[in-house]
């Protein structure tokens, strides 16, 4: 096969080789015997590692092989690609090869290539060969030497490897190279899978004048961007990993939202959907980690999954599962701060599988209100454009036109002066805390706004670095008005095992204050059907069972007792116990005294 070159530069190619190979076979015919049988290599591709039997061209690489005569014939097997270094791990394990070459398009590709490919038939390697754009022959035998090619190369230069993205030491490594200060050696990605892309177009500036321009004025947006610019900073704060959910209803911008956030690292393939498993849900999060997340439209992945995926992503380590050989294998580990989408909450989903939210998954993935309630969506200024619509479309199309240069000049700041981060990220988390989290807020609350916080210095960082063109305290208004509509969602600063406990005791009352309770004074005009107690003047009395076992079920009982006391819905006994005597049918029985406000709703939270 001819390769896809000049005609003229080839057939000039083939005539310096055929040469070569004359000469070389004139100095084989005089060798005695037992002297080397393959032809020898060039100074140069000596120096490059290349063996024996192969020539690295202009024009691309070639194989030698005798023909019937035992003369030396030349093939072309592939464009030029060059093995320019080996790499390894820290710990010399995970070895590789660097693999440098230019797409039909004059683009340079560098890939590092696990040397465990190596192992199998090719195929996985020569795919992604492929996709980045390399010529490759057909055929059994270009395969074959291509193969032998790649594992015969042995180049002097030695490389780093690591196999995930993210923070390695000082250095924050992305798939085409490391950002950081330099070491002794060159650290590069290595992995069996190419991770997401990461790809860059136009310059800061064109995102900073069509994008970030137009995210003053909007809370959302300007809360999404800061957010980006979070993830890579959890690290530096001492903080899991966790995300944000904006729900609202369809078509009001929510979307466009995630697509201004990944714009900061990527372009709009950057974005991924919910509609996975969470075994899938695992290589997105282990490529994307100390990155940011974005997944849209919650309602396409099961009840189900979504509750196991709200703990697994901010925990950052996926199952263990075993090899073949039944031993362990290492699961998948990451950090990561995503950004999510849907037109229902985790709450409303798990219900409609038929799960409760527990509060560990509620504080993993913070709920928001997309709507910012300003009759336009998640936009509250439209910048001079006539409707939300033709604003929504302008961002995303800018989206797609400029992206991934915003991150890349944050970590190129962060990763030169890292020292004093760590204690600034601490001071604005602290600042963040005093100014917008109410005194005696549960634990829960205060994890929860660690989130907002990093959120809000992220962005003040950006933005004092003129990487964010906005005002200094924009980012700390947004995170800081976005927090307050979280709270005001979630019902209180109360932790969330007891707002939900409190709700689920107020919509018993609800639904069953008229049907399950007798009157006191007599049982009425008609029967009472599966009685829960009795009905005095301005209160309930509960029977202690239907109290623990139905009004109180799947929640700690002592919890909600004392919440229902504290806020002076429930009476306790004199007796210090949290029921009360009472005497009907000639006997004393004990009933939880619950006050009939319980059914107004806000006094409950």
């Amino acid at each position: 096969m001819q390769p896809p070159v000049d005609i003229l530069a080839q057939q000039e190619m083939a005539k310096a080789l055929a040469g070569e190979a004359q000469a070389f076979q004139h100095e084989r015919e005089k060798a005695p015997p037992g002297a080397a049988g393959k032809p020898g290599n060039t100074r140069a591709d000596k120096r490059n590692g290349i063996p024996d039997g192969f020539r690295l061209t202009p024009a691309g690489v070639y194989a030698s092989e005798e023909d019937q005569d035992g003369k030396l014939d030349w093939t072309w097997f592939c464009g030029p690609l060059e093995v320019r270094a080996l790499t390894r791990s820290q710990e010399s394990q995970d070895w590789g090869r660097l693999l440098v070459f230019r797409d039909p398009d004059g683009a340079e590709h560098s890939w590092s290539m696990p040397a465990e490919l190596l192992a199998g038939d090719g195929l996985e390697y020569r795919k992604e060969l492929h996709a980045l754009g390399l010529d490759i022959a057909p055929g059994r035998k270009a395969r074959n030497a291509l193969h032998c090619y790649i594992s015969g190369c042995r180049p002097e230069t030695r490389v780093r490897c690591v196999n995930r993205l993210g923070w390695h030491g000082q250095n924050f490594i992305l798939p085409d190279g490391a950002i950081g200060p330099a070491g002794d050696e060159a650290v590069i990605f290595q992995g069996t899978t190419v991770p997401t892309r990461f790809s860059q177009a136009g310059t800061l500036t064109d995102w900073q004048v069509n994008i970030g321009r137009l995210c003053y004025g909007n809370s959302r947006l300007v809360f999404a961007v800061s957010a980006a610019l979070a993830a890579p900073l959890l690290r530096l704060a001492g903080l899991e990993g966790g995300g944000f959910h904006f729900r609202g209803a369809s078509s009001i911008g929510k979307s466009t939202a995630l697509a201004v956030a990944a714009s900061a690292w990527s372009g709009p393939d950057f974005l991924r959907s919910w509609r996975t498993t969470a075994n899938g849900l695992e290589g997105i999060a282990a490529g994307h980690n100390d990155c940011l997340l974005c997944l849209d439209e919650l309602s396409q992945v099961s009840g189900r999954d979504a509750g196991e995926v709200a703990y697994m992503l901010a925990n950052g380590a996926g199952k263990s599962r075993m090899r073949r050989d039944s031993s362990l294998r290492k699961p998948m580990t990451w950090r990561v701060l995503f950004l999510s989408t849907g037109e229902m909450s985790l709450a409303d989903k798990l219900t409609e599988a038929g799960l409760r939210t527990r509060a560990g998954q509620e504080v993993r993935v913070l709920d928001l209100p997309a709507d910012a309630d300003q009759n336009l969506g998640i936009f509250e200024h439209l910048h001079g454009f006539r409707a939300a619509s033709e604003f929504a479309d302008q961002l995303r199309e800018a989206a797609g036109m400029y992206h991934g240069t915003l991150a890349r000049a944050f970590l190129e700041r962060i990763t030169a002066d890292q020292a004093g981060l760590p204690e600034a990220l601490g001071q604005a988390r602290r600042e963040f805390h005093e100014q917008h989290v109410p005194s005696g807020a549960s634990g829960q609350v205060a994890r929860a706004a660690d989130r907002f916080g990093l959120t809000a210095a992220a962005g003040s960082l950006a933005t004092a670095m003129g990487l964010l063109p906005w005002p200094e305290s924009e980012a700390m208004e947004a995170a800081g008005r976005l927090f307050r509509d979280w709270l005001a969602e979630r019902g209180g600063t109360a932790p969330q095992e007891i707002t939900a406990g409190l709700e689920q005791v107020r919509r018993f009352f609800q639904a069953h204050g008229e049907s399950r309770f007798s009157p006191w004074a007599g049982d009425g005009d008609r029967p009472t059907i599966n009685r829960a107690g009795y009905r005095r003047e301005g209160e309930f009395l509960i029977f202690p069972e239907v109290f623990k076992c139905e009004i109180c079920a799947g929640f700690d009982l002592k919890q909600i007792v004392r919440a229902l006391i504290d806020r002076h819905l429930l009476t306790p006994g004199q007796d210090g116990k949290s029921t009360s005597v009472f005497f009907r049918d000639g006997k004393s029985q004990r009933f939880y005294r619950i006050m009939v406000n319980i059914t107004g709703g806000a006094e409950v939270v």
